[in-house]
């Protein structure tokens, strides 16, 4: 299909089970918004690996910017990291393009144009294909300006322009904070759960609890779940009827491993489960406490047992694994997992991916019998 549709599907596709990687800056899912924009456009123009990689990288690194101007403001009013995601994949697509700094600023005025995203499509469908919205705006946005097509110059900051008409705050020094270690990229965090980032810390702190004393069910009379508010209102909803609903749902989230149900596993939120009148009795006894000052990447859970003894622990789904060569087993035994290829042909595939900056043109990450024909578009 034309690169459009393609980053319109992947996109779509990529964030479906809500298993994609997150940033603290956005707060989101950085990633998905701007991999697929750039992998189309890179196959159509011929673009070598190193290409796309750099290209990726500072779509990246313009997201969280972003994101850190914001500082949360855009999330508050109910946008979708989406809305930052379509500017990025835009400036991605046009260091692709290797536009100039006016075909860029049209570029980023076009995505704006499209951008878009609201909390209140949680849940259901339309939240996965806002991702892919936004990397086909992306994308669109970087060909148009190629073509001549204009937008108003410096559309972020101007009056009526994004900042004022999606957050209204912006504090562009935090925006220019340089990122530890050099690149926010370093601080990018991978799911470890097939739900809501915003479960994770809980599941965390209970994993904990459970690793470090058995707590059977029945010897459990209370559980609670101490979490702050604002950003923690997406996973407080009302009890969950299917699988889409039941990964933005903490309670029910938390009664599943409580249960035994592996979370990590994406197939595992169907409407069989949300059926489930043990689960959704437990998540009814799961009890919130709001702490305003707690991290919002934290949760803290305290378990009561019939003998009277309690036990805490407390998540933080925020670090970013410092252990390099550690994380990288984790994402590609999570990658075999999710592919459902055999081990030699998933292994090949995520050798092609660590390989990337290597790769001659962008279309060698496919398998050999799958490879496009190639174009020659690019002047």
């Amino acid at each position: 299909m034309s690169p459009s549709l393609a980053a319109l599907v992947n996109g779509t596709a990529g964030h479906v089970l809500d298993y994609d990687d997150v940033h603290n800056a956005v707060p989101g899912h950085v990633t998905i918004n701007i991999a697929p924009a750039l992998l189309a456009l890179g196959e159509d123009i011929g673009a070598s690996g190193a290409e796309v990689l750099t290209a990726f990288i500072a779509g990246f690194e313009m997201m969280c910017k972003l994101g850190l101007g914001f500082a949360g403001s855009l999330f508050q009013q109910g946008w979708q990291g989406t809305t930052l995601g379509a500017i990025a994949a835009a400036a991605a697509c046009s260091r692709l393009l290797r536009q100039d700094e006016p075909q860029t600023q049209m570029a980023m005025a076009l995505a704006v144009a499209q951008a878009g995203g609201v909390h209140g499509n949680y849940g259901s469908m339309t939240k996965s294909l806002n991702v892919g919205l936004a990397a086909q705006a992306g994308l669109r946005a970087a060909v148009w300006a190629s073509k001549g097509i204009t937008g108003r110059t410096e559309i972020i900051e101007r009056g009526k322009g994004f900042i004022e008409t999606f957050g209204g705050r912006f504090d562009a020094a935090a925006a220019h904070v340089p990122a530890a270690g050099g690149w926010h990229l370093y601080r990018n965090l991978f799911k470890v759960h097939a739900s809501c980032f915003l479960t994770h810390a809980a599941l965390m702190a209970w994993d904990e609890l459970n690793t470090r004393q058995a707590l059977p069910l029945s010897d459990i009379t209370e559980v609670r779940v101490r979490i702050e508010a604002e950003r923690h209102r997406i996973v407080l909803t009302d009890p969950p009827k299917d699988g889409l609903e039941a990964k933005f749902n903490l309670p029910f989230c938390l009664a599943m491993a409580m249960h035994g149900v592996d979370t990590s596993d994406p197939f595992n939120f169907d409407v069989k489960t949300t059926a489930r009148a043990d689960l959704q009795a437990t998540a009814a006894r799961v009890v919130v406490d709001i702490d305003p000052d707690l991290w919002f990447e934290a949760a803290e859970v305290t378990v009561t047992l019939t003998d009277g003894q309690v036990f805490k622990a407390y998540g933080d789904a925020g670090k970013p694994v410092t252990d390099m060569d550690a994380l990288s087993r984790s994402v590609e035994n999570k990658a075999l997992r999710l592919f459902g290829l055999q081990k030699a042909e998933g292994t090949a595939l995520i050798r092609r991916f660590r390989d990337l900056i290597d790769l001659p043109e962008i279309t060698d990450l496919h398998p050999d019998e799958c490879l496009l024909p190639k174009r020659s578009v690019r002047q």
